[in-house]
């Protein structure tokens, strides 16, 4: 078995149903909410909605590499990513996808926090997840 696999035993919880305005940063907004609802680990199960601009990053850390995808008007085409508390325990969202330009040129990767404005609204599903 791969040393990459983590497995953990749990279950399923609440569901919160989050709408993101304009101008608010995806990663960010997704932390806020979750933790407004009081929610420490997650999933996310579904969203719709589009960027002003996005900011998409590749590989590890220190050597990841971040694309810039220019706006107006990014649409998310794809959406997934987790909810986990860091060392601290403050939650952090892991997000990634796949979006797409006015162009219909298609991007993915890692939301960068800090560079995925809402353009118009986003809604996203997310679905609590307790460790046993």
């Amino acid at each position: 078995m791969s040393d990459d696999i983590y497995l953990e035993a749990g279950r399923y919880g609440r569901l919160a149903v989050i709408r993101l305005k304009p101008n608010e940063d995806l990663v960010a907004g997704v932390e806020q909410a979750v933790a407004e609802a009081g929610i420490v680990c997650g999933i996310v199960r579904s969203a719709v909605g589009s960027l002003v601009d996005a900011a998409l990053g590749y590989g590890e850390a220190e050597e990841a590499s971040i694309t810039t995808v220019q706006g107006p008007g990014i649409e998310i085409l794809t959406l997934s990513g987790d909810l986990r508390p860091d060392p601290d325990g403050v939650t952090r969202a892991f997000l990634q996808g796949t979006v797409s330009d006015s162009d219909a040129n298609v991007y993915g990767g890692y939301f960068v926090s800090g560079g995925n404005p809402i353009c118009i609204t986003l809604e996203l599903v997310i679905q609590e997840w307790i460790p046993a």
